[in-house]
């Protein structure tokens, strides 16, 4: 396996302030093997920070059409 010399890992304080979540939800989707991928270094864990930037990309929505008439509504 070869590491690319741009990786930047962050523990979870940092990834959790990243993704603008408390700590704990962080931690309580690794015990339930959901969110971002992690590293486990002995019993420190990190982020890479391009994986935090790919969770947060695939877990973008765009609003809906209805969403939007919606919210058009509420406007006026």
């Amino acid at each position: 396996m070869e590491l690319h010399s741009n990786l930047q890992l962050v523990d979870t304080r940092r990834a959790a302030e990243m993704l603008a979540l408390p700590e704990g939800t962080l931690k309580g989707w690794r015990s339930r093997n959901i969110g971002p991928k992690f590293v486990k270094m002995g019993r420190d864990v990190r982020y890479d920070v391009r994986d935090l930037l790919d969770f947060v990309k695939k877990n973008t929505r765009v609003p809906s059409v209805r969403a939007g008439v919606e919210s058009k509504r509420e406007a006026i």
